[in-house]
């Protein structure tokens, strides 16, 4: 007989669902607590008439709804606005290098009259002034760029709000499920239990067969859907992580816009301002006063920024001990469904032994039956 043909199964499960067998359970370690009761109950008369069917479908819409949050998330991964932001940003800083104040400080070593060295100045001065004018519109327009991607991952952090919360939701109707359905195999176990003391006859024999092929069905669906809780919780800290992420990369942007950007440009304004307030008479030692000041000033402020960037481009955004945690946490997933694994294997075989020898008993009682026809 197919498993599509097998007739539904009645079993204990009629009478109602004791809380007992409820709080017996592990509800830790499946995320539940004693108020979930009636949930679980509901969830528990999905398998009140059973066959292969309805054991195979049983919390198909829980693992579906848990499939797609993944395939979500990894669409939130796969994201580009992060590569752009990140592309954007090394455009600012090669914008920023292209501006040479060189021609500002350089001054020629064959003029020795007054009037040339003003003439000269006065030209490297507003050839300086359109270069810095034309890169900081460059720098402004990428500084727009930026912000709507910056808005963009502000946005998903509200997405991944909501993608947590539905995980978590999840979770536990997956552990809603997973009690139901632990309490429905108890409850099989005792129908075999009970069917087997009965007086032997190929009914009785054909039912036993029946209910212990789905107490393997049932035992391997709860496991599986066991697996799906876990991979849930595993869910969990890796949408915080790409929230961090995302948050990390927007307050770096807010701090390069409201404080290294204006630093630097009101730096260089300083530098130009401090140039025009010499006179003619003290020009030349205004020229070298300048020229020194601006020499520390550009040499600090390089440093500064050379600094502070080497330290941004070596700072993890991951911590360690978070690295540590998740290896930990999902060697210990592994170990844990090999070892649900090899339960599940060593069960099956100790129900196909018992299997056999129902079967073996049934063949030796059809043929004493014969035997004694004659």
């Amino acid at each position: 007989m197919s498993d599509s043909n097998l007739p539904l199964i009645k079993t204990v499960s009629d009478e109602p669902l004791e809380l007992q067998k409820f709080e017996q359970l592990n509800l830790k370690e499946i995320g539940l607590n004693v108020e979930d009761f009636n949930e679980v109950v509901n969830a528990h008369k999905d398998l009140a008439n059973i066959n292969h069917t309805a054991v195979a479908e049983y919390g198909k819409n829980i693992a579906a709804k848990t499939a797609s949050y993944t395939d979500e998330l990894l669409d939130l991964v796969k994201n580009k606005d992060l590569d752009v932001t990140g592309q954007k940003l090394n455009e600012v800083v090669q914008v920023a290098q292209q501006l040479n104040t060189s021609s500002i400080l350089n001054k020629s070593k064959s003029s020795g009259f007054i009037g040339n060295i003003l003439n000269k100045f006065k030209g490297a001065k507003q050839s300086f002034d359109q270069h810095f004018n034309t890169t900081k519109e460059q720098i402004d327009g990428l500084v727009k760029e930026i912000e709507i991607s910056q808005t963009g991952l502000k946005a998903r952090v509200e997405v991944l709000d909501r993608m947590f919360n539905g995980v978590q939701d999840e979770y536990r109707q997956l552990g809603i499920y997973i009690a139901a359905g632990k309490i429905k195999q108890q409850e099989v176990q005792q129908n075999i239990v009970t069917l087997s003391a009965l007086e032997q006859n190929p009914q009785t024999n054909q039912k036993v067969y029946d209910l212990n092929h789905l107490a393997n069905n049932l035992e391997k669906r709860v496991s599986d859907l066991q697996v799906l809780q876990q991979s849930a919780m595993q869910t969990l800290p890796m949408i915080r992580i790409i929230q961090s992420n995302n948050m990390m990369l927007v307050d770096k942007f807010y701090a390069i816009k409201n404080i290294t950007l204006p630093a630097w440009k009101n730096q260089i304004s300083l530098a130009i301002s401090l140039h025009e307030q010499r006179n003619s008479v003290q020009l030349a030692n205004t020229i070298d006063d300048a020229t020194n000041d601006l020499l520390k000033r550009n040499a600090d402020l390089l440093h500064q920024n050379s600094v502070d960037t080497a330290k941004a481009n070596q700072r993890s955004v991951i911590d360690i001990e978070t690295l540590e945690h998740v290896q930990n946490t999902l060697i210990k997933t592994v170990n844990d469904v090999i070892q649900i694994q090899k339960e599940g294997m060593q069960k099956r075989e100790e129900a196909s032994t018992r299997i056999k020898a129902l079967q073996s008993n049934l063949q030796q009682l059809v043929l004493d039956t014969s035997v004694n026809k004659q």
